[in-house]
C-alpha cells in the first residue's frame, strides 16, 4: 500500500483520472501531499472482483458523481475516525456542481455521523449535529421522491429524524422532539427501534407528564 501510495503521488501534478473525469482536479492539486495520500486511502471501493482503489483506475468516463465520490472518500475517512479530514472532504461534496437530493443526503448522514461521535470532547458537535439534522430533513421530501422512482414503496431509514429527537430528548427539549417525531411519522419512516417513533413520542409524552 505504501508503495502505491508513493507513486501515485511522486508529483503533485499527476492526476488520477477519476478526479478529471468528475471535475476534481483544481481540489485535488490544492490539497497537501499528506492530504492527497488521504484521499487515495479513503478511495477504495468494492467490485464484482473485490476491493479496488478507484484512483488507480483508467477511465475516461464514469456515472459516479462529485457528491457521490467526495461522499465515499468522507465516509471512509469517518470510519477511519480521521474526523479533519472527512470534516473538510464532506463540507467540499456541499458544494458539488452536480448536487442532488440523494447524494446531498448521503452527505449529511455523514457529517451527522461525524459530529454525534465527536460529542464528548468537541464543544461544537451537538451544534453541528442538529444543523445538519435539520438541513436533511429540509430536503427529506425530495430525496423521498427520488428514492421511490428508484427503489419503489419501502422507505429507507432517514437518521437525521431519530438523531435529532434524541439530542432534543436528552436536553430537555421535550416539544421539539415530539415535532420531529411526529415529522417521521407524517412521512411513514421508521427508526429501528421496536416501537418506532410512535413509541418514541409515547416516551417522550410520558417525560413531559411527570
Amino acid at each position: 500500500m505504501i508503495d502505491k501510495i508513493a507513486d501515485l503521488f511522486r508529483s503533485s501534478e499527476e492526476v488520477p483520472d477519476l478526479l478529471e473525469v468528475l471535475g476534481l482536479e483544481g481540489g485535488y492539486l490544492e490539497l497537501s501531499e499528506e492530504e492527497q495520500e488521504k484521499l487515495y486511502e479513503y478511495s477504495t471501493a468494492v467490485g464484482t472482483g473485490g476491493k479496488f482503489n478507484q484512483l488507480d483506475q483508467s477511465v475516461t468516463s464514469t456515472s459516479q458523481t462529485q457528491q457521490g465520490y467526495l461522499k465515499g472518500v468522507g465516509s471512509s475517512a469517518v470510519s477511519s475516525k480521521d474526523y479533519d479530514f472527512a470534516e473538510k472532504v464532506l463540507l467540499k461534496a456541499l458544494e458539488a456542481e452536480d448536487d442532488n437530493p440523494t447524494d446531498r443526503h448521503f452527505v449529511y448522514n455523514s457529517l451527522i455521523d461525524l459530529y454525534y461521535k465527536q460529542r464528548d470532547y468537541r464543544d461544537d458537535a451537538i451544534e453541528k449535529c442538529i444543523q445538519y439534522c435539520k438541513e436533511d430533513i429540509e430536503i427529506v421530501d425530495d430525496f423521498l421522491d427520488e428514492w421511490k422512482q428508484e427503489y419503489g414503496g419501502e422507505l429507507p431509514n432517514i437518521p437525521s429524524f431519530k438523531r435529532m429527537a434524541i439530542i432534543y430528548e436528552k436536553q430537555g427539549r421535550y416539544e421539539e422532539a415530539l415535532e420531529v417525531c411526529e415529522m417521521a411519522l407524517d412521512r411513514g419512516l421508521d427508526d429501528g427501534t421496536k416501537g418506532g417513533f410512535e413509541g418514541r413520542k409515547e416516551r417522550v409524552q410520558n417525560k413531559m407528564d411527570e
